[in-house]
């Protein structure tokens, strides 16, 4: 009867002391949405609830060279622009923007001078400034190694403003789609396609131009932004 009760008492401790195990066990797994779990809280992790570099309130100015693949196969376009953007907040911008063209015969182009003494039916770009509205869509992070994580936006811009043909001034609209990547907290750099649409005005009439300026731009926010 002793034995049963000593095998009874030494069970029931065992069984307390295995309840109380897993209760701990069951609670280190009800982890606050802010914390991280402690099976991997030994490993290197970046967890990022807000923007590293807040955008809200400030200013940006960047440059950019882009070439245009959509040109004559007689003549290669390529843009140098600055613009000045201002970050209402996280998702939305504005901005105006000044662009340069430079055009010249490609060796198809320069082959028909050569021969024919023709030179293509184009009314060229020299100029172009427009302003524009920006909206960040989608906001993301790649980590690059254990220690270094670069920040990025995925956005849409629309434009409208003036370009300068070799024929007059027209007015032009724009649709740019690209990726903004943020470096610390104030440098940036963009990879994107800036599309023009306007009339041009040629020998053989007037036409639609669609310019596809695929471009990298690099630039510096002021400012350390606001929070909220």
């Amino acid at each position: 009867m002793k034995k049963i009760l000593m095998t009874t008492l030494a069970l029931t401790s065992l069984t307390s002391f295995a309840a109380v195990d897993l209760e701990k066990k069951l609670d280190s797994l009800n982890i606050p949405d802010d914390k991280v779990s402690p099976m991997i809280s030994q490993d290197k992790l970046h967890i990022v609830n807000t923007r590293y570099s807040s955008l809200v309130n400030r200013y940006e100015l960047t440059m950019a060279g882009a070439n245009d693949f959509m040109s004559d196969s007689h003549m290669d376009t390529k843009q140098f622009f600055a613009t000045a953007r201002y970050h209402i907040d996280s998702k939305w911008g504005i901005g105006i923007r000044h662009s340069q063209y430079n055009n010249e015969l490609t060796a198809a182009g320069n082959q028909l001078f050569k021969d024919s003494q023709l030179l293509p039916d184009s009314d060229f770009a020299i100029k172009s400034t427009e302003i524009f509205g920006t909206y960040h869509g989608l906001y993301g992070k790649l980590r690059v190694n254990n220690e270094q994580v670069v920040y990025f936006d995925q956005y849409m811009t629309l434009g409208y403003g003036d370009v300068e043909l070799a024929s007059g001034t027209r007015k032009t609209m724009s649709v740019d789609l690209g990726v903004a990547f943020w470096i610390g907290k104030h440098m940036s750099t963009r990879f994107g396609i800036k599309n023009e649409f306007y009339t041009q005005k040629k020998v053989s009439g007037t036409a639609d131009a669609y310019n596809a300026m695929g471009y990298i731009e690099f630039g510096y926010l002021f400012g350390e932004g606001n929070r909220g």
